[in-house]
């Protein structure tokens, strides 16, 4: 178990940067919930 086990996270993705799906696919085997994950354009 990781660092992140039994954490919850909400994960805030940029268009033009890391998307938030990419940044789910980082997590998924830590062992956090990921309870809220969004993409949006930061202009």
């Amino acid at each position: 178990m990781g660092k992140l086990a039994g954490k919850k996270l909400i994960l805030l993705g940029e268009r033009d940067g890391v998307p938030a799906p990419a940044m789910e696919a980082c997590f998924k085997n830590s062992g956090a919930e990921v309870i809220f994950s969004v993409t949006e354009c930061f202009v």
